[in-house]
């Protein structure tokens, strides 16, 4: 249950609007995430993020336009069952493909916790902040501290968050520092011509720090390890 909860707390982040960069910026820090992802599972704080990258959401690449089912698989931990839930990805105003961050991240809640959770809540003033609120009167506030993307040939999609957690409940609140580094490509089995029926892979690898101030040490108290498959909502 622990791992997969994290695994909810990703999805909360990584279908966030507009990261518009050269190719200079892309090759940059396409390099340094390839970097970070070589580093696994030996990473320390601070990491690969780019302070520009968090005045604005995420704009994902045209392939992941509509809706998907998506299973989720623990490779830390391959006794446990595979989560299955619906993600859904859309045009913005400026015509950029962006996540519906608060159905996906309800969604993956759901399938993880059930009636447990209640809501999610995005805030309408910041695209890096959202609230869950669970039964008995728990909240978790999650706050996107550190961004990176970057497309690269093939092509290979890497998005690199640092969230700051903060869980409440009524005796007392917790705070962790979580990373995820997701990278998605088109499958092998799928071409750019055939849209309708392509399919999305992908891998994400987790890392949880301490919250700030609880430890001189940067490195990770817990890591996980996911394996993801895209495929149509038809």
């Amino acid at each position: 249950m622990k791992s997969f909860f994290l695994l909810f707390l990703i999805f909360l982040f990584i279908f966030p609007s507009s990261i518009s960069a050269n190719s200079l910026i892309q090759d940059h820090s396409y390099a340094l995430l390839e970097r970070r992802l070589n580093d696994w599972p030996e990473w320390r704080l601070p990491g690969p993020f780019e302070k520009r990258a968090l005045q604005k959401d995420i704009v994902y690449p045209s392939w992941f336009n509509g809706s998907w089912i998506v299973q989720s698989s623990d490779l830390n931990n391959l006794a446990n069952n595979s989560l299955m839930y619906e993600a859904k990805f859309q045009l913005n105003s400026f015509n950029e493909i962006v996540g519906d961050r608060s159905f996906n991240a309800f969604s993956v809640g759901k399938a993880v916790l059930g009636d447990k959770l209640l809501r999610i809540q995005d805030d309408p003033k910041s695209p890096n902040r959202q609230i869950a609120t669970f039964d008995e009167q728990i909240f978790l506030e999650t706050t996107v501290i550190g961004r990176n993307q970057a497309l690269g040939n093939g092509p290979v999609f890497f998005i690199d968050e640092l969230a700051l957690q903060i869980f409440h409940n009524l005796d007392v609140s917790r705070i962790k520092r979580v990373e995820t580094l997701s990278e998605f490509h088109l499958c092998k089995q799928s071409t750019f011509d055939d849209l309708l029926e392509k399919t999305i892979c992908g891998e994400q690898w987790q890392a949880v720090y301490p919250g700030p101030g609880e430890s001189l040490e940067s490195k990770p108290i817990n890591t996980s390890h996911y394996q993801l498959i895209f495929r149509r909502n038809h």
